[in-house]
């Protein structure tokens, strides 16, 4: 093993202050002569963990080394602290810096903000250390367009010439130091307190996500796509150095506003967004939490929301890191402008703040405004243009395999620690969510998991827990999907009561009036090419034609179906009424299979025969509605009931039908017959007794009552009070 040569020396000043921009060391020529080496590259030597280029110079006393203020600060070097100068011989196979990266700043602290190209550094670090050794951490000082600046080594790369020699190409490899030659690339970048800027940089900024972030693990599940589609649009040319974005001419975008129905994710996602980005806290605000009963208050809390950013934008620029404000229930303060007639002004003076903030005169490039509402519609345009809240989300309602994530999400820790029975299948799960939202989804589970806690539970004796007996098993999920309903479900109440006595099934008729709306059902589940269609079920009054309406509806097993009926909105305003069909109707559009029953047109319109009187508003609003498509991807049913067809053909409001049934009144012997059967009156042998009473033709729903009315009383037989009631009704009919 070759001897190691080395000199002990003390540190001293440089002889003169012109030499501290050379970057090197000055030794006696004495000592220098101990440490040079012929035929090497340079003068090199090794002081604690640095490479330093020596030269000799007259008036360096020997035993002395000379450092500038830069060396001694940061190899911690104090004056005549002595050290030992040890010869450097570099590797020569990975001697050449490929690529150096570096920070700089100002020697001197400045105020404001002055530019740099990056040409003129590169061409001054290549003119004045060439040959030259830098490794990590060290410092050095250049002047710069006749400022000092001072750059800091953080990242350097070697070429690997034992890869050159074999034919692979220059390989580059991250290295401890190297040396600066002719070809070797900068990477340059401002310090994080610097107030200069670089033009032309290529540098890479530092990476604005967490590298070991996924969105499952932060419990969001079954938005894969939104999440991607959000990255895209918001975040990806923040990824890309500034100087790239520059070149582009484009600016970064400043707001996502996430709307869609409550319960699926939009506050989760927007939350545990901070959680996957290295940056600054995000600062999470309620919409209401903004407003203030002081005069001017409300506006000063927008602007301290921004304050951070508008401070740290000033001193780094673009090299700024990101920060994300986030508005739950944004449309708290946000409104139209001119819609509140409080006589304050407040909320309109709020908008006006916030839409300065975001894209003012003085607009910063490093924040991000997410906003959250369930109603979009409310919003002040001005704030959904281009340049502010200008990528708009939709978080709709999860698919099947949207669903499965999210049950695996929320049955994670269960199925960890083995409380999650060997019977449950959650795709068949997902398979029977169908239109749950993400919360709806986690109370599910809750659900379950309460039937699986009670069974621990003795109402005699109290708590008999026995932690290893506790099992969620497939029946307690299956008990809690009765239990649990979603929101954008089927009203199954409603639709129970529509057919309170079922689908009496009296004859051809009906059954010709079951199959062909069936095929509308499945017209409508099937074809790619009619995603909206819209049936009228007509006929006299008690027919049937509600009971019709709704069995099609609930035997369709569409994932949405409601019902909009007279009786629902008894009470409301026209305007109240037009509301609440229109969000049954923006409701259906979210979901990708829904029907919509319309009962009773001729009621929902306020028609009366007298006059006549009915409510132009909500025609106005069934005929759009009526005609309205869903969106790509999404398919209606729609089932309308009426009946006074003539009064609908007066309104022009039968051409908005693709199709017309006509529900028929009973109106022969066999008829009834067949209806009496269904409805359990008499056994064979009085039918066609009963049959006979038939004279006019009658309503099912009248035939239910009259047959009702005949098991009443005592008198005669149930078949002679039939008679006697069908003898009274065909009298009066």
């Amino acid at each position: 093993m070759a001897a190691v040569t080395k000199v002990s020396l003390k540190v001293t000043k440089l002889p003169s202050d012109s030499l501290a921009l050379t970057n090197k060391v000055y030794l006696n020529p004495g000592d220098a002569k101990l440490l040079k080496k012929e035929n090497s590259l340079g003068n090199f030597i090794q002081v604690k963990d640095f490479v330093f280029t020596f030269e000799e110079h007259d008036k360096v006393e020997k035993g002395l080394i000379g450092f500038n203020s830069v060396h001694r600060r940061f190899a911690l070097l104090s004056l005549n602290e002595p050290v030992d100068a040890i010869l450097y011989t570099p590797p020569v196979e990975t001697i050449y810096l490929s690529t150096l990266t570096l920070e700089v700043d100002f020697l001197a602290k400045k105020a404001g903000s002055v530019e740099y190209k990056k040409d003129d550094i590169v061409a001054v670090l290549q003119r004045e250390f060439m040959n030259q050794f830098f490794g990590l951490e060290q410092k050095f000082v250049a002047e710069i367009n006749g400022v000092n600046l001072e750059f800091k080594v953080t990242g350097a790369e070697v070429v690997n010439l034992n890869s050159v020699t074999k034919g692979e190409g220059q390989a580059a490899i991250k290295a401890q130091r190297g040396l600066i030659h002719s070809n070797t690339q900068f990477s340059l970048k401002p310090a994080n307190a610097a107030t200069l800027k670089i033009q032309g940089s290529d540098n890479e900024p530092a990476t604005i996500f967490r590298p070991d972030w996924n969105f499952e693990s932060m419990g969001i599940g079954g938005l894969d796509k939104e999440f991607s589609d959000i990255f895209r649009r918001s975040f990806a040319s923040r990824i890309f150095p500034p100087s790239v974005v520059q070149k582009l001419g484009i600016h970064h975008v400043k707001g996502i506003l996430l709307y869609g129905p409550p319960g699926t994710g939009k506050t989760l996602m927007a939350r545990q967004i901070g959680m996957m980005l290295n940056g600054k806290e995000p600062k999470k605000v309620n919409g209401p939490e903004i407003l203030n009963k002081y005069v001017g208050q409300s506006e000063e809390n927008i602007r301290n929301l921004f304050k951070d950013a508008e401070v740290e934008y000033k001193e780094k620029g673009d090299n700024s890191s990101l920060h994300i404000i986030i508005f739950d229930e944004i449309d708290a303060i946000c409104k139209q402008r001119g819609s509140r007639n409080d006589g304050t002004g407040v909320a309109d003076t709020v908008v006006n703040q916030l839409l300065a903030k975001i894209d003012g005169v003085d607009s910063l490039n490093n924040i991000l405004v997410i906003g959250m509402t369930n109603r979009k519609d409310l919003i002040d345009e001005a704030l959904l243009r281009p340049g502010r809240l200008e990528v708009h989300m939709e978080i709709g309602l999860p698919d099947e395999k949207g669903r499965l994530q999210i049950l695996k999400i929320h049955t994670k820790k269960m199925k960890e620690h083995n409380y999650m029975g060997k019977d449950i299948d959650l795709d068949e799960l997902s398979t029977m969510t169908k239109n749950f939202s993400g919360s709806e989804i986690e109370g599910l589970v809750k659900s379950a998991t309460s039937f699986a806690f009670n069974r621990q539970i003795d109402a005699t004796n109290g708590l008999k827990l026995k932690e290893g007996e506790i099992k969620v098993s497939r029946a307690d999920f299956l008990h809690a999907l009765s239990e649990v309903k979603p929101a954008f479900g089927m009203d199954t109440d409603e639709f129970e009561n529509c057919m309170r006595n079922g689908i009496i099934n009296y004859g051809p008729k009906v059954d010709k009036l079951l199959q062909t709306g069936d095929l509308f059902v499945q017209q409508v589940r099937n074809s790619s090419r009619t995603p909206l269609v819209s049936l009228l079920i007509e006929g006299p009054p008690g027919s049937g034609k509600t009971a019709l309406a709704a069995k099609l509806a609930k035997s369709s097993g569409y994932p949405y179906v409601k019902y909009i009926g007279p009786e629902n909105l008894v009470g409301y305003s026209e305007t109240g009424k037009c509301s609440k069909i229109t969000k049954v109707f923006d409701d259906a559009y979210r979901s990708p299979l829904s029907c919509v029953v319309v009962d009773d047109i001729e009621r929902l319109l306020d028609y009366v025969r007298i006059g006549p009187r009915f409510s132009n508003v909500i025609l106005q609003t069934l005929l759009v509605l009526l005609k309205k498509e869903p969106g790509k991807g999404r398919k209606l049913l729609i089932i309308g009931t009426t009946s006074n067809k003539r009064v609908l053909e007066e309104m022009e409001f039968m051409d908005t039908f693709n199709a017309i049934l006509t529900v028929p009144q009973i109106s022969s012997k066999d008829e009834l017959k067949s209806a009496l059967r269904e409805l359990n009156m008499f056994d064979e042998s009085a039918l066609d007794k009963a049959g006979e009473s038939y004279g006019q033709p009658v309503s099912i729903k009248k035939l239910i009552m009259l047959c009702e009315m005949a098991r009443q009383g005592t008198k005669g037989t149930i078949l002679e009070r039939f008679q006697s009631i069908m003898d009274d009704n065909n009298l009066n009919s």
